[in-house]
C-alpha cells in the first residue's frame, strides 16, 4: 500500500501542493470570517442533566441570573456634592451604550410614597436636582441609608463600598463581536478613577468577556512560542535551518486548518480549544522529525534522495500513522464526555491530528524533492558523541541494571500512589486564574464587602396561588433567609417576602419600624391591590416582584450570592441548605413519609393517620379523587367518612402519592454557583471514565498490533507508570484534581504510546528478520529507535511547557504535568520496556508476535532503487512509476 502512495506523491506533486494551497486558503478565509470566542464561561454540564434542566427552567421564568456587570468603588466618601454627581453621570452615561437595559445605584434610587387617596404608590427618584437646591447630600444620604432593602446589596455603611450593577442584554453577551459593550463600560468606569479611587469589576458579564478576550490573545502567543520552541530545537538537532523551513510549512498549515475546522464545525474558541492550534505544533513536529531523521539515515546509507524519500514512506508510513491514531484516539475519549465543551474540544483535535498525518507524509516528501539533498554537516546529528553516549549508556542499563531498574521504578510508583491518595478534587469559576490576577482580586474585593459574588438561586413551587401570601408562607421565607443570613459565605438575600416588607413601610409613610412582613389579614387586605400594581420595570429600579415571583407556574424565587468556593464545597454547602430549607417549607414531610412506607405495605388503617392529623393532605385528596366533579367533593366535605370508601381502589395508593406531594413546597437549589458545581464534578467523573476508556482502547489496539496479550501488558506498565507518578506528583504538590488537570492523562497517554509502538514495532522488525538473537534485537532497537523518542520527547517537553506562560492556572497545569509525564514517559519506553523484554525472554518471542495482523515497519528490498535519480522532475515521475 505504502508503495502506491509514494508513487502517488511523487507522480503528482504539484496537484497535491495545489490541493494542499486551495484547503489552506478555503480554511484560512473560514478563520479570518467566522472564528467566534466562547464567553458562555463556566457552564460545562450536558444538556439532558438535573442540573441544567432546573437551571433553564429557572432562566425561562426568572431570566438570565448573570446578566448583571457589577462596578465597586470604595471613596472615602460617596456622599459629597461632587462625588455623588460623578457617581450619577457615570451611570447615566453608561444607560446610553447599547446593550445595556438598566443601571442601579445609590444615585439612580427611587422612593416610594403612599398616594392615598388612589390606593397607589407614586415613585419619586431620591436625586433628581443635580444643584442640590431641593435636597441637601446628607439628605440623600439620610433617605437612602433608612431604607433596609438596599443595605449591603448596593452599598456596605461600614466600608464606605458602594455599587453600580449595570444589567446586559443576554443577547450582547452571547454575541462575540457585541460582547465588547462589556469593556466599553468598564474602559468608561475605569475613566471615573480621578473621582472615585480604583475601580473593581465583578459578575459573570465581567468573566465571560474578560476571560474570553485573554483566551484568543493567549493562543496565538502558544502558537509563536511553539513555532519558536521547536524551530530552535529543531536546528539544534540537524543544523539546517532547510528542515526548520520545511518542517514549519507542515505545521503552519496544520495551524490554519485546525482555526478553519473549529470555525466551519460552528464552535466556538474556549480555553480548552484555544490549545488546538499549538497543539498541532507540538504533535506535528514529531511526525516531521521522525521522517525527517529516517530520511538522513536513509540518505547517509546510499546518497540517493528519492530512494531515501520512498523508504521513508514505506517503512515508516504504518508506524506514523499508527501513533497519530493514538494520539487521535486518547483526545477522542473526551468525545464520548456528553460534555458539549469536551465534546467539541475531542471532535476537532482528534480530527486534526489525523489531518496533520496526512499533511506531514505528503508535503514534507515533496518539498524534499525539490529541495537540494541534505549536506554531510546535516547528518551529523546521526553520529553525535551525546546521543550517541546516551543510547549506549541506556543499552548498558537495560541490560545489565535491570534489577535496579525494577526498584527504582517500584519506588516511584509506591511514591506516586501515596500521592495519589493526597489528591484533593476541587473546581470554582476562577479555578484557573493564578493568586494575584485582577479578576480573582475584584471578585474578592466584593466577597469581602458583600459576602458571595456568584449566583445562588433558590426555587420555590407553592402549588397553590393562595398560599404565597400567607403568613406560614411568608414566615417560613424569613426563616429561610436568616439560614443565609447566619452564613457568611452568602450575600445578603432577597425574596418577596423583603417586597412586602418595603410595600408595608412605603404604605406606613416610610417609617422603618414597619419593615416587617409578619402583617394581620387587615393590613394584607390593604396592601393587596398595592402589590398588585407595584412594579418599577419602567423606571429603571432595582427590582421588581416579576424578578421574584413567576404566578403563572406558582414559583418565587429567594436570591442571594455565594462566595466562589470549590465545587465539592458548594455541592456539600447546597445538600445541607437543601435540606434546612425542606424542613422549614415541609415541617410534617418526615411523619407523613413513614406513614405513607407504612400503607404502601398495605397497612391502610394508617391513612386515617395521615387524614385526620394533616387537614391539607386530605383537601388535597378530596380533590384529586372528585377531579371536576363539584357534586362528589361536596358529599365527601359534608360525610368525611365517604373518603373511607375509596381506599381499596385501584390506583388509591397513586392518588395519595398526588395528594401528599401537593402538600409539599418543592424546592429547587439552581444558579451559576451550582451549574459550576455539578458541571465540575461531572466532568471529573467522566474524564475519569474517558481514561479508563482510553486505556482498554489503546489496550485492544496494541493487541490486533501484536496479537499476543503479553505484548499487551508489557507494552502499557511503561506508559501507566507515568501516569501513575504525575498523579503522585499533583498529591505531593497539593495541584487539585479538576477539569484541565484531568485532561492530562488522557493526552499524556495517547501521546507517550507513540514511543511504545516505535520501539516494539522495530524490536519486532529486528527479531522476525532472524538474523539477531533476542539480545541483539532489543539492543538494535534502542539504538534504532532511541534518538527518534529522545528528539520527539524534547520537543514535546518544550512544546507543552510554553503553556505554562498561561494567565490560566489549568493550562499552566496542563503544559506542566503533560510535560513532566513525556519526559518520565520516554524514559520508562527506553529502559523499563527493553528491561521487560530482556526479563521475560522467550515468553514474548511467540509465534503470533512474529506473525502480526500487519506489518508496521516493512524491510522488503525487492524495488530497485539504485538507478533512482533526482535531475528533473522527469526522471522523479519516471522512477517514482516503478515503486
Amino acid at each position: 500500500m505504502w508503495r502506491k502512495f509514494a508513487s502517488l506523491i511523487l507522480k503528482n506533486r504539484l496537484f497535491i501542493l495545489s490541493i494542499i494551497f486551495i484547503l489552506t486558503v478555503f480554511f484560512g478565509y473560514y478563520a479570518v470570517t467566522s472564528l467566534k470566542i466562547d464567553n458562555k464561561y463556566g457552564n460545562t454540564l450536558p444538556h439532558n442533566s438535573e442540573a441544567q434542566s432546573n437551571y433553564l427552567r429557572f432562566k425561562k421564568m426568572f431570566g438570565e441570573d448573570g446578566g448583571a456587570l457589577v462596578i465597586a468603588i470604595q471613596p472615602d466618601t460617596l456622599y459629597t456634592e461632587n462625588t455623588f454627581l460623578k457617581w450619577k453621570e457615570l451611570g447615566d452615561s453608561i444607560l446610553k451604550i447599547d446593550g445595556v437595559e438598566s443601571v442601579v445605584s445609590e444615585a439612580t434610587l427611587f422612593t416610594i410614597k403612599n398616594n392615598i387617596q388612589e390606593n397607589k404608590f407614586e415613585i419619586h427618584r431620591v436625586f433628581s436636582d443635580v444643584k442640590y437646591q431641593e435636597k441637601s447630600i446628607d439628605s440623600i444620604r439620610s433617605e437612602i441609608y433608612q431604607n433596609p432593602l438596599y443595605r449591603n446589596v448596593l452599598f456596605n455603611p461600614k466600608t464606605n463600598v458602594s455599587l453600580m450593577v449595570v444589567v446586559i442584554n443576554e443577547s450582547f453577551l452571547q454575541n462575540s463581536k457585541k460582547a465588547g459593550v462589556v469593556l466599553d463600560i468598564e474602559n468608561l468606569a475605569s475613566s471615573y478613577e480621578e473621582s472615585f479611587g480604583h475601580v473593581h469589576f465583578a459578575g459573570l458579564p465581567h468573566l465571560r468577556v474578560v476571560i474570553g478576550k485573554r483566551v484568543i490573545n493567549e493562543m496565538y502567543i502558544f502558537i509563536a512560542a511553539a513555532i519558536i520552541a521547536t524551530s530552535l530545537l529543531l536546528y539544534l538537532f540537524f543544523k539546517s535551518f532547510r528542515v526548520v523551513a520545511i518542517c514549519n510549512i507542515v505545521v503552519f498549515t496544520a495551524v490554519i486548518w485546525s482555526l478553519g475546522s473549529i470555525a466551519l464545525f460552528g464552535f466556538n474558541i474556549s480555553i480548552m480549544m484555544a490549545l488546538i492550534p499549538p497543539l498541532m505544533i507540538v504533535i506535528g513536529i514529531p511526525n516531521c522529525i521522525f521522517l525527517m531523521n529516517k530520511f538522513h539515515q536513509e540518505f547517509k546509507d546510499h546518497g540517493n534522495k528519492i530512494k531515501a524519500i520512498i523508504r521513508v514512506i514505506v517503512k515508516i508510513g504504518t508506524a506514523t500513522l499508527l501513533t497519530n491514531f493514538t494520539t487521535a484516539l486518547g483526545f477522542s475519549t473526551f468525545i464520548f464526555t456528553s460534555s458539549e465543551k469536551l465534546t467539541e474540544f475531542g471532535i476537532v483535535a482528534a480530527l486534526n491530528i489525523l489531518v496533520i498525518f496526512l499533511l506531514s507524509i505528503c508535503i514534507l516528501p515533496i518539498i524534499v524533492t525539490y529541495s537540494k539533498s541534505p549536506k554531510e554537516r546535516h547528518l551529523k546529528h546521526l553520529d553525535t558523541k551525546l546521543a550517541v553516549n546516551m543510547i549506549e549508556k541506556l543499552v548498558f542499563i537495560t541490560t545489565y541494571k535491570r534489577k535496579y531498574v525494577y526498584l527504582t521504578a517500584l519506588f516511584l510508583v509506591v511514591l506516586g500512589v501515596i500521592g495519589l491518595s493526597k489528591i484533593e478534587a476541587t473546581g470554582n469559576i476562577t479555578s484557573d486564574l493564578p493568586e494575584g490576577d485582577q479578576i480573582l482580586t475584584d471578585i474578592r474585593f466584593l466577597e469581602k464587602n458583600f459576602g458571595g459574588a456568584i449566583p445562588f438561586e433558590v426555587m420555590i413551587d407553592y402549588k397553590e396561588k393562595g398560599r404565597l401570601y400567607k403568613n406560614s408562607t411568608i414566615s417560613k421565607l424569613e426563616e429561610i433567609q436568616t439560614v443565609f443570613k447566619k452564613d457568611s459565605a452568602f450575600s445578603k438575600s432577597l425574596s418577596v417576602n423583603d417586597f412586602i416588607k418595603v410595600i408595608n413601610m412605603a404604605y406606613h409613610g416610610n417609617d422603618t419600624n414597619y419593615y416587617k412582613s409578619n402583617l394581620s389579614r387587615f393590613d394584607k387586605s390593604q396592601l393587596k391591590k398595592y402589590i398588585e400594581k407595584f412594579d418599577m420595570t419602567s423606571s429603571n429600579g432595582a427590582f421588581t416582584l416579576k424578578e421574584l415571583v413567576d404566578t403563572a407556574n406558582t414559583t418565587l424565587r429567594v436570591r442571594t450570592q455565594l462566595q466562589d468556593l470549590g465545587s465539592y464545597d458548594v455541592a456539600s454547602r447546597a445538600a445541607s441548605l437543601e435540606s434546612k430549607i425542606d424542613s422549614i417549607l415541609n415541617p410534617e414531610k418526615k411523619q407523613i413519609e413513614k406513614l405513607f412506607a407504612k400503607i404502601e405495605s398495605d397497612k391502610f388503617q394508617f391513612v386515617d393517620s395521615i387524614l385526620d392529623n394533616y387537614s391539607a393532605v386530605r383537601n388535597n385528596l378530596t380533590d384529586v379523587i372528585a377531579k371536576d366533579d363539584d357534586d362528589l367533593r361536596f358529599k365527601m366535605d359534608v360525610e368525611t367518612d365517604l373518603i373511607k370508601t375509596f381506599y381499596k381502589n385501584e390506583g388509591f395508593k397513586n392518588q395519595l402519592r398526588e395528594a401528599i406531594n401537593n402538600t409539599y413546597f418543592d424546592v429547587t437549589l439552581t444558579g451559576t454557583s451550582i451549574v459550576v458545581s455539578e458541571g465540575t464534578q461531572y466532568l471529573v467523573n467522566n474524564l475519569v471514565s474517558s481514561l479508563i476508556f482510553a486505556v482498554i482502547m489503546i489496550s485492544i489496539l496494541m493487541a490486533i498490533l501484536f496479537r499476543s496479550f503479553s505484548m499487551v501488558v508489557v507494552s502499557m506498565i511503561p506508559n501507566l507508570i507515568p501516569l501513575i507518578i504525575t498523579a503522585g506528583i499533583m498529591g505531593w504538590f497539593k495541584i487539585p484534581l479538576k477539569p484541565s488537570t484531568l485532561l492530562v492523562f488522557s493526552i499524556s497517554l495517547g501521546i507517550s504510546i507513540d514511543d511504545t509502538i516505535h520501539y516494539l514495532a522495530k524490536y519486532r522488525q529486528e527479531l522476525k528478520s532472524r538474523r539477531y538473537t533476542l539480545k541483539e534485537s532489543i539492543t538494535l532497537a534502542i539504538r534504532e529507535s532511541g534518538l527518534g523518542m529522545f528528539y520527539t520527547s524534547i520537543v514535546l517537553f518544550c512544546g507543552f511547557s510554553t503553556f505554562t506562560f498561561s494567565q490560566f492556572g489549568g493550562t499552566q497545569a496542563l503544559g506542566l504535568l503533560v510535560s513532566i509525564t513525556l519526559i518520565v514517559a520516554m524514559v520508562t519506553n527506553l529502559v523499563v520496556l527493553p528491561s521487560l523484554l530482556f526479563s521475560l525472554d522467550k515468553r514474548l518471542n511467540t509465534k503470533s508476535f512474529e506473525e502480526p495482523y500487519f506489518e508496521i515497519f516493512d524491510e522488503e528490498a525487492d524495488i530497485d532503487f539504485d538507478d533512482l535519480e533526482v535531475d528533473s522532475d522527469k526522471n522523479i515521475s519516471k522512477e517514482a512509476s516503478k515503486v
